[in-house]
């Protein structure tokens, strides 16, 4: 399975930010986590992010709990917020279209 996480984070919290990013880059992705691609962008008065979580074949409820508690501390920086989506292939939404 396949998640995408998306936030947005108020330019005046980056210390903060920056506090929680490390905190989790010092420690091993949970195993049911194969990989983690971030990405970030500027948006007007702060900075927006997208990642592309990819999890072990039948680990996805086990990897969004993993993940949910990776990203708790950020929610506690105010003015952040974060939304956590699994995604479907193109395979699997085309046949979801045949149905």
């Amino acid at each position: 399975m396949i998640f995408m996480g998306t936030y947005s984070m108020p330019g005046n919290k980056t210390k903060e930010w920056m506090k929680c990013i490390s905190d989790i880059a010092g420690n091993p992705l949970p195993s049911c986590i194969k990989k983690w691609q971030s990405f970030s962008c500027s948006g007007g008065d702060g900075f927006k992010g997208y990642n592309l979580i990819f999890t072990e074949k039948g680990k996805g409820d086990e990897a969004f709990v993993e993940i949910a508690k990776l990203i708790f501390p950020f929610l506690q920086i105010e003015g952040s917020s974060w939304k956590l989506e699994p995604l479907m292939g193109v395979t699997d939404s085309v046949n979801l279209l045949k149905e």
